[in-house]
């Protein structure tokens, strides 16, 4: 690979790939393969945006309070996830487990008090449609295929 064709990979990832600084150290985090197969991150956003949908169309103020209570114990696996690509056992290995993100998401609050755990979980999710994250778990298939047999329902 040429100086040019690195650089320029270089940016692209750069670009692609949020970036954290904790402990005076950068963390780059991305939703590709490796977060897909988190089971505990996907089951966290699937559960979360299921019952945020559903108490939407239901316009239901319990059940949409009832999943925000539910944020602290999602972002967790959703930060974990996103660091598995390049700081997990196939990246540097800084991250190789659940209790060692929890560790920096406990670093990156106290450096960050501007920050709250819905306010991250945006940050999370809108990387997750950056890295097409949805698509790549299917979850963009399913939820259009539930909403054509809602219509096929409610027309009925």
């Amino acid at each position: 690979m040429s100086k040019l064709q690195k650089t320029s990979r270089d940016i692209q990832q750069k670009l692609l790939c949020m970036e954290l600084r904790i402990d005076n150290k950068t963390y780059k985090l991305e939703y590709s393969i490796e977060a897909s197969l988190c089971g505990d991150c996907t089951e966290a956003v699937s559960n979360f945006m299921g019952n945020f949908a559903e108490a939407q169309g239901k316009k239901d103020v319990k059940k949409m309070l009832s999943g925000i209570t539910n944020i602290p114990q999602s972002v967790l696996p959703m930060f974990y996830a996103g660091l598995l690509e390049h700081h997990g056992e196939d990246g540097d290995r800084t991250v190789t487990s659940l209790n060692d993100a929890k560790t920096l998401l406990k670093k990156y609050f106290k450096e960050n008090k501007e920050e709250n755990f819905y306010s991250l979980m945006q940050k999370l999710v809108e990387q997750m449609g950056n890295d097409g994250f949805f698509n790549q778990i299917g979850l963009e298939q399913i939820t259009k295929m539930i909403q054509a047999k809602t219509e096929e329902i409610t027309k009925e």
